[in-house]
């Protein structure tokens, strides 16, 4: 139920329009208009007007003049004063209903003379709850905002480069750009932890890019150390075959540096001809050859090669094992180089042939059989039949 419309105290002593919902801008200031002095001495005078003798008249006109004097002299005489009745409780218009009328009860027992209209407070309608108002229910407080739940793609995308730089480090041909995506991943995980959103991408990130740089680590090192031992190994040198000794006493180009030798030219296994001419080299046991000098055969040499062939896959046989294989090929094919078989012939013949390293690491399978004189000839071997 809404108050209609009205003229209505506010409170202040002063009277304002209120249009049924809320309080408008419209202020009549001062007290309403109170009864004048000429209708309360209208009363005066009628009875003054009534026989009552002549000792009454008298006083009746003296008490006349008195009242008609003031009226005189103020024509706006005060207000007739009702009892002052207690205060009234201010009942501002956002009272809820129950509190408007509990007041308006409590006003109109203390004050039975009426008064004007809504002269015991404001009138009960709809208004604005405010928190701590008596009766009134408090603001209810707002709810908790939930976590944002946003998509954390800067971490989403600091774990793709991660995993990116963890095997791109872990392959030796392209570590480099793998160490570089590590850390610009590890960094981009790092940075997504202080943004809002989920977390978990970054926190994986920064494991997967420590555990992956010591991955990438052990790996650098095994292949570091897998190349040395492969460069270690080189070639074996097969032993040449039993042959009578000479009474010559070794040239001394025999035991010098092979790339010092006159027209020499060092070639590596993996392009060496058959036909290709060799000077005599005095190698030790212990020394690892990767390649040959190689001499123009019109120069004074030795040796020469006489067959490339591979021996078959699978696993490594063995030292032993390889050298007798490729012993057995090499003799096979002397008679079809020299001309004459092996054991008839003043020649003599030795291999080369892969390491346990070079055959795992390398997956190398070529013989390489030479043909040598023990001195020196001119022009090719091949065809000496002898």
């Amino acid at each position: 139920m809404t108050t209609p419309a009205g003229w209505y105290d506010d409170g202040s002593g002063n009277r304002r329009w209120w249009d049924g919902l809320q309080w408008t801008e419209h202020v009549v200031t001062g007290a309403p208009p109170t009864p004048t002095a000429s209708a309360t001495a209208e009363p005066i005078e009628s009875a003054a007007a009534e026989p009552t003798g002549t000792a009454t008249t008298e006083p009746a006109e003296a008490e006349q003049d008195q009242a008609a004097s003031p009226v005189a002299a103020d024509p706006d005489p005060a207000p007739f004063a009702s009892p002052a009745p207690e205060a009234a409780p201010f009942a501002p218009p956002y009272m809820m209903p129950s509190q408007a009328e509990y007041a308006h009860a409590g006003t109109a027992a203390a004050n039975p003379v009426g008064g004007y209209p809504g002269g015991t407070g404001y009138p009960a309608g709809a208004g604005y709850p405010q928190s701590g108002v008596a009766g009134g229910a408090p603001w209810p407080s707002p709810p908790a905002q939930p976590p944002h739940s946003g998509m954390p793609v800067v971490g989403i995308i600091g774990l793709a480069v991660v995993v990116v730089g963890v095997v791109c480090a872990c392959i030796p041909a392209i570590s480099i750009v793998g160490w570089a995506l590590l850390a610009v991943g590890f960094v981009t995980s790092l940075v997504s932890l202080f943004l809002r959103g989920r977390k978990w991408p970054g926190i994986v990130g920064l494991a997967v890019a420590v555990v992956g740089a010591i991955l990438a680590l052990a790996v650098s090192f095994i292949t570091l150390a897998t190349t040395s031992s492969a460069e270690g190994d080189g070639w074996s040198i097969a032993v040449p075959s039993e042959q009578p000794p000479t009474d010559e006493e070794p040239s001394p180009e025999a035991n010098e540096d092979p790339s010092a030798i006159e027209g020499a030219e060092m070639v590596p296994f993996g392009e060496l001809e058959v036909g290709d001419c060799l000077p005599l080299v005095e190698y030790g046991d212990e020394d690892q050859i990767f390649d040959l000098p190689v001499v123009p055969c019109e120069q004074p040499h030795t040796d020469e090669i006489s067959l490339i062939f591979d021996v078959e896959d699978g696993e490594f046989p063995g030292d032993d094992a390889l050298a007798e294989t490729a012993w057995q090929g090499c003799v096979a094919h002397f008679e079809t180089f020299v001309g004459i078989p092996y054991e008839e012939s003043m020649l003599d013949l030795y291999t080369y042939q892969p390491t346990r390293g070079s055959w795992s690491r390398a997956d190398d399978r070529t013989v390489y059989c030479i043909v040598f004189s023990y001195e020196d000839v001119t022009g090719t071997l091949q065809g000496a039949n002898y």
